[in-house]
């Protein structure tokens, strides 16, 4: 996606200039208000037509970032070259997910921080809402051993763990084990015994080959106890030295499909061009939602394959790949919302006029929500997408009761 890695690479300028300068003049920052500051009440009329027809109760975004940074083993980490302006692309990118959950400068206590404000935004859903916590494993080699050089950020499942058991009423949480780890089974069926509802991957930050035959016993045992792996699909960020773009191709999952697991791929592959796969011979790139496409219209995966609308709302997605998710309610059963939280509170990412001009978005609606997105970026995502329609087609209740595709007990 060229477009999107110019767009990407542009940011690296402001990112090296002080956010409370030079970023809002560009209006790059999120202003972090508060649901009871001035100027952002919900529009009544607009939170009856988002939660008309949905019982709260069954609601849950099934895809919510967690992050932090601490020195005890359970604890988050941050690679300090994500925070170091000699690596001004990383720092960009850390700097904008940090304004995006509202960190502030002060850089003691920001994963404490983090999960207050998480607290705060939830809290401004109905009783019962729900928000899966992502725990995220390392970047690790072929021998399986955590390397901490190439490792983005981390974010052990002890750490989510808690925060959900701390408040069960709103949070749970997703564990996540490299399969290359010599302990990998042993992690995952630890996860599974502590209340794990799934597992996720982001194959290019970890350093995983959906593919590879070494994936396959993890697989199997994804398919015995019952966890669905949330895995990315499409283009990553790149911010991993010799990283592998390929191990997002949607069609390297179909290893996973053969076993039996239930597999739910992030962000629907709508960023990115890979290799066909099912056509060696050809040198063409393919779109990545177009790969996608082919895996939800295989019969054999059908009941095992789900696509989750994290992140579609945003800038970067292939032209047409939008109205499709929304128009073709064939695949509705398979389709379970997330947020990408904070991924919504990047202000240089969203962009409403594109989903006007696009025809997927009312100007109406956009003048109700412009303003959620300053003061709580999940209630912005998700009021969003309930306004979203294509020709007379709109997602139903069911894609946002993400829940029934989750390990129960």
């Amino acid at each position: 996606m060229p477009n999107r890695r110019q767009f990407l690479a542009s940011l690296t300028l402001p990112a090296a200039l002080p956010l409370a300068g030079c970023w809002k003049q560009l209006g790059l920052v999120n202003p972090c208000a508060n649901a009871g500051d001035p100027g952002h009440r919900v529009d009544p009329a607009l939170a009856a037509q988002a939660w008309a027809g949905l019982d709260p109760r069954k609601v849950l975004d099934l895809h919510v970032h967690v992050a932090g940074e601490g020195t005890g083993a359970g604890d988050p980490w941050v690679n300090p070259a994500m925070k170091s302006l000699a690596n001004p692309f990383s720092y960009a990118h850390f700097a904008l997910m940090a304004n995006a959950a509202c960190l502030g400068s002060d850089p003691a206590n920001w994963s404490s921080r983090y999960v207050s404000r998480l607290h705060a935004l939830a809290d401004e859903f109905p009783g019962g809402a729900r928000f899966l916590l992502l725990a995220l494993d390392g970047y690790r080699g072929e021998d399986g051993k955590l390397d901490r050089k190439r490792t983005v950020f981390l974010v052990p499942d002890e750490h989510v763990a808690r925060i959900a058991r701390a408040n069960p009423g709103r949070f749970l949480w997703c564990a996540s084990v490299h399969p290359y780890r010599e302990d990998a089974i042993e992690s995952l069926r630890a996860a599974a015994a502590q209340g794990a509802r799934a597992v996720k991957w982001i194959p290019y930050f970890m350093g995983i080959d959906p593919a590879s035959p070494r994936c396959r016993p993890f697989y199997r045992e994804l398919r015995r106890l019952r966890l669905p792996l949330i895995t990315h699909g499409g283009w990553e960020h790149e911010l991993v030295e010799g990283g592998v773009q390929d191990y997002g191709n949607p069609l390297r999952l179909r290893a996973a499909l053969e076993e039996g697991a239930t597999v739910i791929l992030a962000h629907c592959g709508i960023q990115g061009d890979f290799a066909d796969l099912d056509r060696p011979s050809s040198r063409l790139p393919v779109p990545s939602f177009e790969l996608f496409a082919r895996l939800m219209d295989t019969p054999d995966y059908r009941g095992r394959l789900y696509g989750d609308l994290s992140a579609v709302v945003q800038g970067g997605r292939q032209p047409g790949a939008l109205a499709t998710l929304i128009a073709k309610h064939e695949w509705h059963p398979r389709l379970v919302n997330g947020s990408d939280y904070p991924g919504p509170g990047i202000v240089a990412v969203m962009g409403m006029k594109a989903l006007v001009e696009e025809g997927v978005l009312a100007v109406k609606d956009a003048e109700r929500l412009w303003h959620i997105q300053d003061h709580n970026p999940l209630l912005f995502d998700f009021y969003l997408k309930r306004c979203l329609s294509w020709k007379g087609e709109r997602w139903p209740a069911s894609v946002f009761e993400a829940g029934r595709v989750l390990r129960t007990g």
